[in-house]
């Protein structure tokens, strides 16, 4: 089942429609390379209004409402965490990205948004999933990947027997000079 992308925005709050659906999460390829796995089902809201303005004419919104259940890598161990993402947002809706762009900065109650008869709803529903995903997710408590059975052991710096990679670093630490360094 192909699930439309393109919705009319303007006839979406002139009706004052509300439309829902489902979006498997592998088919948000830019939310899925995020994720240790691309499972689950995201489900959405949209609901349209149109608001009079006092001095005539009116204005175009549009709430957007999902959650989604993901597994994304921990920062610490690179194992799964499980994140519950949910978000409410309401837009205010325009009919070009320049006035978008100008009346974003002047609105602290709304995000604005260029609508259009052919709105990537999808799109939108998928970007701002990506931005609730936090950008350091980690466990509560996890601890390092245990090594695996047979795999070399890794000895701390020294004592091997082998010259640590760091040890020029220390050197210039220490204040001590580098003669390889030629000047021209």
């Amino acid at each position: 089942m192909t699930i439309e992308r393109s919705i009319d925005t303007f006839e979406l709050a002139r009706a004052g429609a509300r439309l829902s659906g489902e979006c498997p999460v592998a088919d948000m390829e830019r939310l899925a390379v995020l994720l240790s796995d691309a499972q689950g089902t995201l489900s959405w809201q949209l609901h349209g209004w149109r608001a009079p303005r006092p001095q005539g004419g009116a204005d175009d919104f549009m709430s957007l409402a999902f959650h989604v259940a993901v597994r994304v890598p921990c920062v610490r161990c690179n194992g799964p965490v499980p994140l519950e993402l949910s978000i409410d947002r309401s837009y205010r809706m325009v009919g070009s990205e320049a006035e978008a762009e100008r009346l974003d900065l002047d609105d602290p109650d709304y995000d604005v948004l260029a609508a259009g008869q052919h709105f990537d709803h999808l799109a939108l529903i998928e970007d701002e999933t990506i931005m609730a995903v936090p950008p350091t997710p980690r466990h509560q408590r996890c601890e390092l990947p245990v090594p695996m059975p047979g795999a070399a052991a890794i000895e701390p710096a020294g004592k091997s027997g082998r010259r640590n990679p760091f040890a020029a670093l220390a050197k210039l630490k220490n204040g001590s000079q580098n003669t390889d360094i030629i000047e021209d």
